[in-house]
């Protein structure tokens, strides 16, 4: 059976080799590689499903980001997030929820609630139709020994205490490194932005091939034009005067197994990124780029990126003022996605 299997394919090599042929096989076994992605990811992700912790959990981290990045701003609205309030609530009192409150994104979700709650206290606000009383203090409860007044949400800086590991060894550098939403509107020198991308064009990317790019954007319209297609940094874009758009190119992968290495390259360059605009004392926020098709569609008015090119994220760039604020963002512990494979010993 080996024998004619292999007779059969030689037969049919001249035929297969024929361009249009070819392509027409590889495009058919193409869509059917993004028809499982899609399928997978209709399955699992949390935008169809929250009925299994990890998607409740990644609405619960989406939620209480979103309160903490609404405290970094000086003068607070009060009663601000409504929506997300209301989904916290939710997510909060929902017993599986209650059950894993030791993990510690669930944690950090309750210590955010209390102290928005406890902000609009000591601000005179009144919160009774929106978050009560009695809700403030279930959250505690849940919480218990693990509450402390001392909870900060934000982080609050100065420019030297941001910037003190920047020479330090990787493992301080790297825990330094934070999203910074407020700039003082200066303009970072283009030689400067040129020593960054060198050192980003570091990262590794498969077989070498380095199809990352970065446009530099400077024009205040096109910035404001591109924030507002982005929709999340909204209060922050009065004093974004530079903003760099990383894209990957899809011309440089030829297998089908290869459909998502754009991904996978541009995101361990967008890292590398970051870290050298950290390294060079710049002020960095990768904003999400999770857009659709038809989302992304008004950027092809702003700014001229090849159509071969995916944009991977945009960051803001910008020199911190002196003192500053960052979202606390809390970490995963080790044991929460370090996953040890035990050796097969059968």
């Amino acid at each position: 059976m080996e024998t004619f299997t292999t007779y059969l394919r030689e037969l049919l090599r001249p035929i297969l080799e024929i361009n249009s042929i070819r392509k027409a096989l590889e495009s058919r076994f193409l869509f059917r590689n993004f028809k499982e992605d899609a399928r997978l990811y209709q399955k699992y992700a949390a935008a169809f499903d929250a009925d299994k912790f990890k998607n409740k959990e990644a609405h619960l981290i989406l939620h209480y980001h979103s309160l903490e990045k609404g405290m970094l701003f000086n003068k607070m609205k009060g009663g601000f997030g409504a929506y997300r309030l209301k989904k916290l609530h939710a997510i909060l009192t929902d017993p599986e929820i209650i059950l894993n409150r030791s993990k510690s994104q669930v944690r950090v979700g309750y210590q955010v609630m209390c102290q928005y709650y406890e902000l609009h206290r000591q601000a005179g606000y009144d919160l009774e139709d929106l978050f009560t009383y009695a809700q403030y203090n279930f959250y505690k409860s849940i919480l218990g020994e693990d509450y402390t007044a001392a909870f900060r949400g934000v982080l609050e800086w100065t420019k030297d205490q941001f910037y003190t590991h920047v020479d330090s060894n990787f493992a301080d550098f790297a825990r330094s490194r934070k999203s910074v939403r407020n700039f003082t509107g200066e303009y970072i020198a283009e030689e400067v932005i040129r020593k960054v991308v060198e050192l980003a064009n570091t990262a590794p990317s498969v077989c070498n091939r380095q199809a990352s790019n970065v446009y530099l954007i400077q024009d205040k319209i096109q910035i404001e034009r591109i924030l507002a297609v982005q929709g999340g940094f909204a209060g922050y874009e009065q004093h974004v005067s530079q903003l760099l758009i990383v894209t990957n190119d899809r011309r440089y992968y030829y297998t089908i197994g290869e459909r998502n290495q754009l991904y996978i390259d541009g995101g361990l360059y967008l890292m590398n990124l970051l870290y050298a605009l950290h390294y060079y004392r710049i002020g960095n926020c990768p904003a999400n780029w999770g857009k659709n098709i038809k989302e992304e569609l008004p950027i092809n008015a702003v700014v001229s990126i090849p159509p071969s090119e995916k944009i991977i994220c945009i960051v803001p760039i910008g020199v911190v003022p002196y003192q500053f604020k960052t979202t606390l963002s809390q970490r995963r512990v080790v044991s929460e996605n370090l996953i040890v494979v035990d050796t097969d010993t059968k």
